[in-house]
């Protein structure tokens, strides 16, 4: 607000004073592109706002929704049915729970059906032997009563949520870190600016101050030292043309470029990596969630695949792709369980609501036919275990096959339905993506209700489609060792048994060559027996936490944190929603995970384990990519205060005006952002080791890099400013040449900052074509720039000739950029050849 009102200020005094000068029309050209730079700096500070504002109020819904409860919940109290919201629930009240309802709270089974519960990627059974119903679990299947034992605000899942809500997540490293920037670059705007009018006062005093008449003010009497100041101030702002001018133009400066206009870029990238990483994959609930990938140290996951096996990765019926919105008849469900129980070898953790093998509901085999294989149809004739049951036939096999086989579907509404030519296309089409674009093996499931064994088969009835994918144990080894080739430890965190996951860690690589089981494996009731010290001391060396609790892998998360540690957390079960929570990166593995999971995660991931190590290099390449944009924006904002203090100071005014200062800070702004923050990472993994959060954004090499851009744009300024006359022409036409200078500098120096450290800026340039759109967009703009200053009369349009010249001085950029390199590897191979010496 004060940078507003001194801007506004500035406005006033600097359009005021010119009219008497220069006339009303041309006084107010820097008033009103100020007035723009105010406008744009209100709307991009209102817009993140709005937008930071909008996503706390999801997150607050969702928080509500959690502490009081969102649905009602059908009770017998005092042997009466009653319906009361969720939050009304106290111990002893009896609760009707059936089929797509979530546990409201602890309690016990204590009659009606058995109850098969959402677990994540598993399932259970609740019964009389096994009563212990848990907050946040899905029923699947079943109607029954429960006792309430423990109410929501009462339950251990609670206490470990407020426990994980209790230290809240950091702050996106970047995010903080631009906006210390923002502060520290104001701060320094403001001081240069006092500067300038402590210059022009000590210019007045000692008879250099110059106007368009080229007059000095004359001084007053000054019956004291404060009075004498105070007129002499009075006179400049009075008499001279370019103070306010000046001090205007640069408050501008990067108002708009760098406090809002940085931050609001950036963001947009970010959005536009998480499109380009989690596409077809999942989504993000956090906005900065794969940024902050380019931090972690630490990757904590349930379980690895140690054998080779094939999994659902795609349902399609009735022409429909399957999904967790997808709402199923009960009969199709029914069918599709029974058909799938006839596969082998097959996972199901994505759709096991769906999924249940037909041998488990009392189902046997009698007859085959065909290969035990997916390269032609097989049908199994299956019949359950009762007297005068009927037989069913069911087929799988090659997609086109079964579909020549069947003259019906079935649809997501249980209706069967005959087969036309458009919906045949439909599952033609439907296998043919899985095949191509998915790279997914696809079988078609087909049944036939017979009332004997020896009955022919005809005419199927088409269930379903499944898009499989082959999970092999050497691709998890694979990832395994990428991950902690770029720095990156996984831990397996489960409540499995130990000997089991010690055999999964050994498979899959997770304890490295030469490091001590004992030290390395451990169970989660060691772990939280060990004292705060004994625990930070020994969370380093951690590869396996097994028979862990909830609680368990809460404080495991929370003791890696404290040790400065940055944890990803992969879960998909409710017990794991605190570690979720409390992790830097909570990511809910599927879709198909536990609501709790998914509600709690920053990232919901519907891929695989290998689509991690992509998150991780692009999380690394937007931080790169940040850096680069930095670099341009700063180099323009800190030359453009520079050579308007240096001018100012030594020449009485600056040759940038503000049209001309709005336009470069604008062009570098947003099309420096499209050309630097798309950039595809031109490193090679490996060398990607994760992003230390205590390193400064603002790095040694980004800072040699703009000092001896600086350097170069103030001497040719200083230049042209002493020998203008001589080697340009009018003063007019000095001016010109120098912001011109100024702005070809800029673009070349967007090539520059494509590379930080390495010579090579062109490497991987012809592949970039968001670069070239940029760059041939900051040519047409600034054409249209010159024409239109031309046409108001704002600047001096260059002849071809000083145009040519003002190109190649800005060329000379690369150069400047190629020697600072040099000097900067020549010192540190004398420093290296000094330290053996």
């Amino acid at each position: 607000m004060k940078t507003i009102l001194l801007l506004l200020v500035g406005v006033a005094l600097s359009t005021v004073l010119r009219i008497n000068q220069v006339g009303l029309k041309y006084a107010c050209y820097d008033g009103v592109v100020v007035l723009v730079a105010i406008v744009l700096l209100i709307f991009f500070a209102s817009f993140r706002k709005y937008w930071q504002e909008q996503r706390a109020q999801k997150k607050l819904q969702n928080h509500q929704h959690l502490e009081r409860g969102a649905g009602k919940v059908h009770v017998r109290r005092g042997g009466e049915p009653k319906v009361i919201c969720e939050s009304e629930l106290v111990w002893g009240d009896i609760l009707l729970i059936k089929k797509g309802d979530e546990v409201p709270c602890d309690g016990l089974f204590v009659g009606g059906e058995p109850l098969e519960l959402d677990y994540g990627s598993e399932s259970c059974t609740v019964n009389q032997h096994n009563p212990f119903l848990s907050f946040g679990e899905r029923v699947v299947k079943g109607e029954a009563r429960m006792v309430v034992t423990s109410p929501y605000l009462e339950t251990e899942w609670s206490e470990m949520m407020s426990k994980g809500s209790g230290a809240p997540k950091r702050r996106f490293e970047l995010e903080i870190q631009l906006d210390k920037l923002n502060l520290r670059m104001h701060d320094i705007q403001m001081v240069i600016s006092i500067l300038i009018i402590l210059v022009l006062i000590f210019r007045y005093m000692a008879g250099h101050i110059d106007d368009e008449n080229a007059s000095r003010p004359e001084s007053m009497a000054e019956p004291t030292a404060m009075t004498s100041f105070t007129n002499t101030f009075k006179k400049i702002i009075k008499e001279s043309t370019y103070t306010t001018k000046v001090l205007t133009k640069l408050l501008c400066v990067s108002l708009v470029s760098l406090t809002e206009g940085v931050p609001f870029v950036v963001s947009l990238a970010i959005v536009y990596w998480n499109d380009k990483t989690l596409f077809g994959i999942g989504m993000e609930q956090d906005p900065h969630g794969i940024a902050k990938m380019a931090h972690v140290t630490r990757i904590c996951t349930d379980t690895l695949i140690t054998e080779d096996v094939m999994e659902v990765e795609k349902v399609f019926i009735g022409g429909e792709t399957i999904g967790r919105s997808t709402t199923l008849s009960p009969d199709v469900i029914e069918v599709l369980c029974d058909g799938t129980g006839t596969l082998n070898k097959i996972s199901f953790p994505r759709v096991k609501d769906m999924f249940r093998f037909g041998r488990e509901k009392g189902w046997r085999a009698i007859d085959t036919k065909g290969a035990k294989s997916f390269d032609e149809p097989c049908g199994v004739l299956m019949r359950q275990n009762k007297e005068n049951e009927e037989l069913v036939w069911h087929f799988n096999g090659p997609v086109n096959e079964i579909l020549n086989m069947c003259k019906h579907y079935y649809d997501i509404k249980g209706h069967k339905a005959r087969f036309d030519d458009e919906m045949k296309q439909k599952f033609v089409q439907a296998n043919q993506e899985n095949q191509h674009k998915h790279k997914l093996t696809t079988i078609a499931l087909a049944c036939k209700p017979v009332c004997a064994q020896t009955e022919d088969v005809e005419d199927l009835i088409l269930i379903a489609l499944l898009g499989l994918k082959t999970k092999n144990k050497e691709d998890t080894n694979a990832q395994v060792r990428a991950l902690r080739e770029r720095g990156i430890k996984t831990v397996i965190v489960s409540s499995k048994k130990m000997s089991v996951l010690q055999d999964i860690a050994r498979k899959c690589e997770v304890v490295a060559n030469g490091e001590s089981e004992s030290l390395v494996m451990i169970t989660g009731k060691d772990f939280r027996n060990y004292t705060d010290k004994e625990r930070l001391e020994k969370v380093d060396n951690i590869r396996v936490l097994g028979e862990a609790l909830s609680s368990d892998k809460l404080l495991l998360v929370e003791t890696m944190m404290e040790k400065g540690k940055v944890v990803a957390f992969l879960g998909h079960r409710t017990d794991e929603a605190p570690a979720l929570k409390r992790a830097h990166i909570g990511i809910a593995m599927g879709t198909w995970s536990s609501n709790q999971a998914i509600e709690n995660g920053d990232i919901i991931m519907d891929g695989s384990f290998a689509d991690l190590i992509n998150m991780v290099d692009y999380g690394k390449c937007i931080y790169y990519n940040v850096q680069s944009f930095l670099q341009i924006v700063l180099n323009t904002t800190i030359s453009c205060i520079l050579i308007g203090f240096i001018e100012t100071a030594a020449f009485g005014d600056a040759s940038l005006t503000t049209f001309q200062l709005a336009f470069v800070n604008l062009a570098v702004a947003i099309l420096g952002g499209l050309a630097l923050l798309t950039k595809a990472s031109t490193y090679k993994p490996l060398s990607l080791v994760p992003v230390s959060c205590e390193q400064s954004v603002i790095t040694a090499e980004m800072a040699r890099n703009i000092l001896f851009q600086l350097s170069y744009q103030a001497i040719c300024s200083v230049i042209i400013q002493l020998k203008g006359s001589a080697l340009v022409g009018p003063t007019q036409d000095i001016k010109a040449v120098i912001s011109s200078i100024l702005i070809f500098c800029q673009f070349f120096n967007l090539f520059n900052a494509r590379e930080l450290q390495k010579m090579n800026f062109l490497r991987g340039i012809h592949r970039h074509k968001e670069f070239w759109i940029a760059t041939a967009m900051f040519i047409v703009s600034h054409a249209a720039f010159v024409m239109v200053q031309d046409i108001f009369g704002y600047g001096t349009r260059l002849e071809w000739k000083l145009l040519v010249g003002c190109v190649l001085l800005g060329a000379v950029s690369w150069l400047v950029d190629w020697l600072g390199k040099c000097v900067s590897l020549f010192a540190k191979i004398l420093h290296n050849r000094l330290r053996r010496g």
